[in-house]
């Protein structure tokens, strides 16, 4: 029988795309497609499955917090981010985690197969096209910041969260607690009108943060 695998996208047209692409390819997959990320949440901790593929914005809800909830029911299972947002250091957090692959979405199906069919204890995979490519972080232009009415603490936070720091590191390097560095992480997202990580990304290259 061939492996079951659940897909977590919200964009229909894709989920529905690479779920008949899958279909094609003679593996026998069985394909659980979903556009919501709590009931692909839901399906997930009552069922066994061989491979989760998900975005890492799923109708405002960020997939590396999706993947650290299904972290115990994942363990046996192969985790493959397939996003838009292909950044080193949404990458590197990626293969922190123990996710199993990370990919664009513009990855080829045979690629996306071949990654699905390797071994789980195969080494961390990104495309085989990808060149690393290291960003530099400018000032925050000056009317953003009065735009969005931001600190220069929630400044100095945005510049460390898109060079992939975590809420923890933030806080030892401005010598603050965690709690309230989640807490002026909050206030950026409510100021910015942004959910997660990746969406403070489009945010950045949107507004030229990154040179």
């Amino acid at each position: 029988m061939g492996k079951k695998i659940v897909i977590c996208d919200d964009h229909i047209l894709f989920l529905g795309g690479i779920t008949e692409i899958l279909k094609k390819f003679g593996h026998d997959y069985s394909i659980f497609p979903f556009g919501n990320s709590e009931l692909c949440r839901n399906y997930i901790q009552q069922n066994s499955i061989d491979v989760f593929i998900c975005d890492l914005n799923i109708n405002g809800f960020d997939g590396f917090v999706l993947l650290e909830e299904l972290k115990n029911e994942l363990q046996q299972a192969k985790s493959i981010i397939l996003t838009a947002y292909f950044e080193d250091f949404l990458i590197q957090k990626a293969e922190k985690m123990g996710v199993n692959a990370f990919l664009k979405k513009e990855t080829t199906a045979e690629e996306l197969v071949e990654v699905i069919e390797m071994d789980n204890a195969a080494a961390f995979y990104i495309n085989k096209n990808h060149k690393k490519i290291t960003h530099n972080y400018t000032s925050l232009d000056g009317n953003i910041v009065n735009k969005f009415r931001l600190s220069k603490q929630e400044k100095e936070i945005i510049k460390l969260i898109i060079e992939g720091k975590t809420s923890k590191e933030i806080a030892d390097l401005l010598y603050i607690s965690k709690s309230t560095v989640d807490t002026h992480r909050k206030n950026i997202n409510r100021k910015l009108e942004i959910s997660n990580c990746g969406s403070l990304i489009k945010f950045a290259h949107e507004n030229n943060i990154f040179s």
